[in-house]
């Protein structure tokens, strides 16, 4: 977390940060990480410029 807003971290295969995730239902996903212990795994799907496009999804 960051400050008082939650922030969905993204790191890579090497584990340095690789940025950060928002999208609809991003402090739902939070909460299982946090309170229900699931892990995620995102898939950068396209990239557009600056814009990537992210499949999320529990390991």
């Amino acid at each position: 977390m960051s400050g008082t807003t939650p922030v969905l971290a993204v790191f890579d295969s090497s584990g340095a940060i690789a940025g950060s995730l928002t999208f609809i239902g991003y402090l739902e996903v939070i909460d299982c990480i946090q309170n229900r212990g699931v892990t995620y795994e995102a898939t950068i799907i396209n990239i557009t410029g600056g814009v990537f496009e992210v499949s999320v999804e529990p390991k």
